[in-house]
Order: C-alpha cells, then sequence, then structure tokens
C-alpha cells in the first residue's frame, strides 16, 4: 500500500502523517535505551508507550539460538 492510500484511508494529509511519525519518533529517541510497546487505544485518541523488560516477548528457543560466527549454508 501506498502511504497516500493509507493517508487517504486514515482522512490525514500525508504531511500530517509524517509529522505523527516524527513526534513518536522524538519522543522514543529521548527514552532511554530499552525495549518499549506502542500501544494505541482502540476507544480513545490515546497513545501510550510502555518500558518492557528485554526479556519480553523473546522465548527460550530464540534466546538460546545465538550468531554463531558461520555462514548459513545455501542450498544451491
Amino acid at each position: 500500500m501506498r502511504p497516500t492510500d493509507f493517508a487517504a484511508q486514515l482522512n490525514v494529509s500525508l504531511a500530517n502523517g509524517w509529522g505523527i511519525v516524527r513526534t513518536i519518533t522524538d519522543l522514543c529517541m529521548k527514552m532511554p535505551e530499552g525495549k518499549y510497546v506502542l500501544i494505541k487505544d482502540p476507544n480513545k485518541s490515546v497513545i501510550r508507550l510502555y518500558a518492557v523488560p528485554m526479556t519480553a516477548f523473546t522465548t527460550e528457543d530464540e534466546d538460546a539460538e545465538g550468531y554463531e560466527g558461520d555462514e548459513p549454508e545455501s542450498a544451491a
């Protein structure tokens, strides 16, 4: 989907949409390094930014898998 089509569906101008992205990005850049979740309240025009633990949303399999330094073998 093109940005202009998406902006039309949301009934916002393209410049206003990028302004919203810029504002959220600036807010996130001011926060300390960590892991965050951005959530929009479905019943209100409110967006909340929550700090979560660094281990949130990871499984034990993902934690155990690490980069071994070997190139993955390609199936040629």
